[in-house]
């Protein structure tokens, strides 16, 4: 059988591939006697799980769950095939009188293996037919004939091979399922376990459903993420600037990914798309579990107090605990930023800073992002333990942008750091500034050997950064409240005033977003994704509201359930329709 890989064609039967191996990681662990069998007849006998069994994938009803991606996606999507049946045939190049014989009713399977030796897992995916016999007959018979039917001896595949050119994809009837793989080969390996063996398994009530084991998370899962990581760190390991911050919880993630038993991914589809994770921990007390445990968790009301014109909202709780063993982490990284990295002295003084202000903090830090006609400003407030310890830490932790190998490091990169008093006049406390200004250093604009600068009108799209740009910080017994960006005096006022005043809570799409969310929730991002580009295009208060959520937490055990890790993304359809839209234009 001759198959092709490197037409357009693949690329559109990998869209019917992807549309139920969703991620192609994950398989589902528990089988359950119980679905129906085809026609009422008694099924084949089932098979043995393939080696290296990385994800089985359920759509349960596929005709229905395509006739709601096309509600939500709209405009162009009215003129796709009104069915999964009229999709395969347009896809896999079948005659589209053969369509009606898709069974769009009935689970639509998939499974993947581990594939070291290639750059994807191996997959196969299988479409239930009415009558597995008259659908080779319609393909193979008469004067309309396309494909030729091949009897695999081993597994009683008939392999369709077309009549004249090359297949994109590999074909075979086994029973009443259409299977569809890469090579042949990936046909005969996989498609015997989901004609024979996925059909008991128990149905999920999920429009998309796929569970991925250990040996999936551990593996292939977890080298993806590891690779998606490393590439955003330094050539000599340690993480580039913007990726300092990050860098405890990525790497604690990773750790928490290569410890989890099993994982399952679902997807639900109404007026909104909602994406579910959930993973169980491994027993023996690993990073896994002791995140479950340890993980601080609570509600959104932090981030429902953040000022109603915020366009994007963030919100992080962690205990203290967690905090310290971060803190050599952050050291490390900051340290890996310093050419030759930084002396004893200085990397103890700046550890000393950063634990102080990681004890003297609460649990929780809540920020967003406000945009005006003249560009962005973002604030924060977080939870305060102890006032006066914060307050002594954080000015030591500014002070060291004044130890030798850190001043280096930033004239290196065209900055200079200063701090002192603002002008931000009745909000309770002393209102402090830090300043980064942008210095002329040699490669930076405006420096020796590099070309003038071409100016830009401030806050146009595609403006380069400011020359200076300050953070304003206040803190107080009610929390630590700062700001940074275009204005931040008033980024601060907001920040305060929103305890009292107009908050984001009082914005009906934002609140109605965030209310299911519940009181696990240890981290929650909440964006008005339609806002931001009429912002960004400079139309501020332009855009439908659309809010995208995506949050994180644990749940405890209990009721005979094990403690889970749990995330979630719900995108409202407005926001479904716009990217769907802007990727059509491109």
């Amino acid at each position: 059988m001759s198959v092709r890989s490197t037409s357009a064609m693949p690329r559109r039967a990998a869209a019917l591939l992807a549309l139920v191996l969703g991620l192609s990681a994950g398989a589902l662990g528990c089988k359950s006697p119980g679905a129906p069998d085809d026609a009422g007849v008694q099924g084949p006998s089932p098979v043995p799980a393939p080696a290296g069994l990385i994800a089985e994938a359920f759509l349960p009803t596929p005709d229905a769950t395509w006739a709601k991606v096309r509600a939500l996606v709209g405009g162009s999507a009215a003129l796709l095939p009104g069915s999964v049946g009229a999709l395969a045939a347009s896809l896999l190049g079948l005659p589209i009188a053969v369509a009606s014989e898709i069974d769009g009713n009935v689970p639509a399977l998939g499974v993947a293996v581990d594939a070291p030796d290639r750059p994807r897992p191996r997959a196969a995916l299988g479409l239930h037919v009415k009558d597995g016999a008259r659908l080779i007959d319609q393909l193979t018979r008469g004067e309309g004939a396309r494909f030729r039917a091949t009897p695999d001896a081993a597994t009683s595949i008939a392999l369709l091979a077309p009549l004249q050119g090359v297949s994109p994809v590999a074909l075979g009837v086994l029973g009443n399922y259409l299977l569809v793989a890469e090579t042949p080969g990936d046909l005969t390996a996989l498609g015997p376990y989901v004609a024979r063996t996925m059909p008991q398994a128990q149905v999920p009530k999920e429009d998309l459903a796929i569970e991925l084991p250990r040996h999936a998370l551990e593996g292939p899962v977890l080298r993806a993420a590891r690779s998606a990581w490393d590439r955003a760190r330094g050539p000599d390991g340690a993480p580039a600037a913007t990726a300092v911050p990050l860098a405890p919880m990525v790497e604690g993630a990773l750790a928490v990914l290569g410890d989890l038993e099993r994982a399952r991914l679902t997807l639900t589809l109404d007026e909104s798309a909602h994406l579910r994770a959930s993973g169980t921990p491994r027993p023996g007390g690993g990073p896994a579990s002791k995140a479950s445990a340890d993980l601080a968790v609570g509600d959104v009301t932090p981030l429902l107090d953040l000022p109603a014109d915020a366009l994007v909202g963030i919100l992080v709780r962690d205990r203290a605990a967690s905090r310290a063993e971060n803190v050599p982490k952050l050291v490390d990284a900051v340290a890996g930023l310093v050419e030759g990295g930084l002396p004893p002295a200085e990397r103890e003084r700046l550890g000393a800073a950063i634990r102080a202000a990681s004890d003297a903090r609460g649990e929780w830090f809540a920020g967003g992002v406000r945009f005006d006609g003249a560009g962005p400003t973002a604030f924060v407030r977080a939870a305060v333990a102890d006032r006066a310890k914060l307050e002594a830490a954080i000015q030591d932790l500014v002070g060291t942008a004044e130890l030798p190998p850190i001043q280096a490091a930033l004239k290196r990169e065209g900055f200079r750091v200063s701090a002192g008093k603002a002008e931000v006049a009745q909000q309770g406390g002393e209102v402090r500034r830090v300043r980064i200004e942008q210095t002329a250093a040699a490669g930076q604009p405006g420096g020796a050997g590099a070309p003038p600068a071409r100016p830009a009108r401030k806050g146009a799209p595609g403006a380069g950064p400011p020359p200076a740009i300050e953070l304003h910080y206040l803190i107080r017994d009610d929390g630590l409240f700062a700001s940074v960006g275009n204005d931040p005096s008033a980024g601060l006022r907001s920040a305060v005033a929103a305890i009292q005043g107009e908050s984001l809570g009082d914005v009906p799409a934002m609140k109605a977003a965030l209310a299911p969310l519940g009181a696990d929730i240890a981290f929650a991002l909440v964006l008005e994704p339609l806002r931001l580009v009429a912002n960004r295009l400079g139309q501020p208060g332009a855009g439908d509201p659309a809010p995208v959520v995506i949050a994180a937490g644990a749940a405890p055990a209990g009721a005979g359930a094990p403690a889970a890790l749990w995330a979630r993304a719900d995108v409202a359809a407005a926001a479904i329709r716009e990217l769907a839209r802007l990727g059509a234009a491109f």
